[in-house]
């Protein structure tokens, strides 16, 4: 088995009957392994869940090979591993936005991510949640320099975000 490459966490925008999210492995590009995704020539779940009108993100990433991926599913409990449910990882700078909990049993608003466009010194452009993105620091695997949000000016431009 593979050791070297991207394990990744994917966060469903609802639940697809039992499923709540997907753990995969790429050897290469994650941006590109999520193109394949979304395209509907990826795993099999995603593209059912593509077909019914769900939407996902990318939750958390290890680097890592296919013995991990393989760990993190035998496991099971994908959630307990998900920021985006709750769990805090240990990841350096992170810190837990100040959110109103909703009442137990309401879960109007369980499943709902505010998600906005990033970028890196690749110009590659990616959705993150932006609870993630405000509370840790992320790099590109590929040219290692920090993921920014992007806003977008008047005429609908984007623009990094800088600080």
């Amino acid at each position: 088995m593979s050791s070297s490459g991207t394990v990744y966490l994917l966060h469903f925008d609802r639940p697809y009957k039992h499923a709540r999210h997907y753990i995969g492995w790429t050897p290469g590009d994650l941006t590109r392994r999520l193109r394949q995704h979304r395209n509907g020539t990826g795993a099999r779940l995603l593209q059912v869940i593509t077909a019914a009108g769900i939407d996902f993100v990318v939750a958390r990433v290890w680097n890592g090979g296919r013995n991990l991926e393989r760990s993190l599913k035998n496991r099971g409990g994908a959630s307990r591993s998900c920021p985006l449910c709750g769990v805090t990882p240990r990841v350096t700078g992170w810190e837990p936005a100040d959110h109103d909990h909703p009442a137990p049993g309401d879960t109007s608003t369980l499943y709902a991510i505010n998600l906005v466009a990033a970028t890196c010194a690749c110009n590659r452009i990616i959705t993150v949640a932006a609870d993630l993105l405000a509370t840790a620091s992320f790099t590109c695997g590929d040219c290692h320099q920090p993921v920014v949000p992007l806003t977008r000016d008047a005429q609908g431009e984007r623009h990094a975000l800088t600080v």
